[in-house]
């Protein structure tokens, strides 16, 4: 990269911008945008001043896939208040999409600016592959963590903003961390803390249904969301994986253990609240028990 000048009209903005603030035209390149709010799924044209909204229509729509994505990248930039990218299909045309959160009337919103870049093709060694079915195959994996095999952190943030929107009920929600996770890696080395990774998501990855998704949202941090159960249900389902993985064998007589807690979500909570609540309740327990 030494030897590219960066362009200095390309600005990556962080946070929550003003749209009056954003200046579409350091976004030359990009052919088309649109302002989508990812929670309501709904999708806006900003003229004269005034947000107005496609009625009957909704952000996954342009896709032709029938059902909200998997992996939303418009609502994880807006959750993480960042810029984040994709490559992405229209009517068989591959086009790079660029999104960050924008706030209009004290809203906030996310804009997605849609660059065109044809029907590109990715070379190897033996063949020529189209980019635009490379992506629609890396889109399919983009919602499962591939070291452990569980859903990715973005794909649980995307379906919990999912239930949000429908305000669907009962729903509970395992979070758990891995006690001493450091003092693992430090005493056994990493090879022993992977594998103790490993071995934990080897049992969450046992509970998935279409209603029970296990996912890893960070390094040693997993959850496990329950779609349409209560808290009740949610435990006495995950009781046998919770069994196995709360005391697990490392070496020289060393068990790991984990720290987890379980909560319900509140009728029209927010998928962040929700899951923040369920967090400190377990890092709670972990504090309790000296485990941090």
């Amino acid at each position: 990269m030494e030897y590219l000048v960066k362009n200095k009209a390309h600005k990556d903005y962080s946070g929550i911008t003003k749209f009056s603030e954003v200046n579409l035209d350091n976004f030359f390149d990009f052919d088309y945008y649109r302002i989508v709010n990812p929670v309501t799924k709904e999708v806006f044209a900003y003229e004269n001043n005034k947000l107005t909204k496609f009625e009957n229509y909704h952000c996954y729509d342009i896709w032709e896939t029938g059902k909200s994505c998997d992996y939303c990248v418009s609502a994880n930039a807006l959750v993480t208040k960042s810029v984040k990218r994709k490559l992405e299909q229209i009517d068989g045309t591959l086009y790079h999409v660029k999104v960050f959160p924008i706030s209009i009337d004290d809203q906030v919103f996310v804009i997605e600016l849609f660059q065109n870049i044809g029907d590109s093709y990715l070379k190897t060694n033996n063949e020529n592959i189209k980019l635009s079915t490379l992506i629609s195959q890396l889109n399919k994996i983009a919602s499962i963590d591939n070291f452990s095999g569980l859903f990715s952190h973005g794909f649980m943030v995307n379906k919990l903003t999912e239930i949000t929107r429908e305000n669907i009920l009962p729903v509970s929600l395992i979070c758990m961390d891995v006690d001493k996770m450091k003092y693992v890696n430090d005493t056994f080395g990493h090879f022993y803390g992977d594998e103790l990774i490993k071995s934990i998501s080897k049992e969450l990855v046992k509970l998935t249904t279409d209603n029970i998704l296990p996912g890893r949202t960070g390094g040693d941090e997993f959850q496990i969301l329950f779609n349409g159960y209560t808290q009740e249900e949610a435990i006495k389902l995950s009781q046998e994986a919770l069994k196995s993985i709360e005391r697990t064998y490392i070496k020289d007589d060393y068990f790991s253990t984990i720290s987890w807690a379980i909560g319900k979500r509140d009728d029209n909570q927010s998928a962040k609240d929700f899951m923040n609540e369920v967090d400190s309740k377990m890092y709670k327990v972990k504090s309790e028990n000296h485990l941090l």
